[in-house]
């Protein structure tokens, strides 16, 4: 299966929210390891699971990126890349926010790390 076809339209989430689905919504900017098992997390048994990507501010990835690496997990049943209208069950935004500062932070310590040890 095409993983791309679980994106779905503005429209078309309002109407899966409105069915069940447990909606979540977050950043996703990068997605990693820890956020796909928090959603697999999330994921309750007989309900879709409807992820939506929020605009991130400085993002690194566009929102079409961040949707089509959600739509690759399993545990995924829809994305949408926005979806103003809705009110998620779950905000991660906060989370992913932490999550991205951390990891520029892990970033520049080790060029700094290797800059020393070039320099040496």
């Amino acid at each position: 299966m095409d993983t791309r076809l679980k994106i779905v339209a503005a429209d078309a989430s309002d109407a899966i929210a409105r069915e069940g689905a447990t909606v979540v919504s977050g950043y996703f900017d990068p997605l990693i390891a820890a956020t796909a098992h928090r959603l697999a997390a999330l994921k309750e048994t007989g309900k879709p699971l409807l992820v939506v990507v929020a605009t991130a501010p400085d993002a690194i990835l566009t929102a079409r990126a961040r949707a089509e690496l959600i739509a690759g997990l399993a545990c995924v049943d829809y994305v949408c890349e926005h979806a103003p209208d809705l009110t998620p069950d779950v905000r991660l935004e906060e989370e992913h926010r932490a999550a991205q500062a951390q990891l520029i932070r892990h970033v520049h310590a080790r060029q700094q790390t290797a800059a020393s040890k070039a320099s040496s």
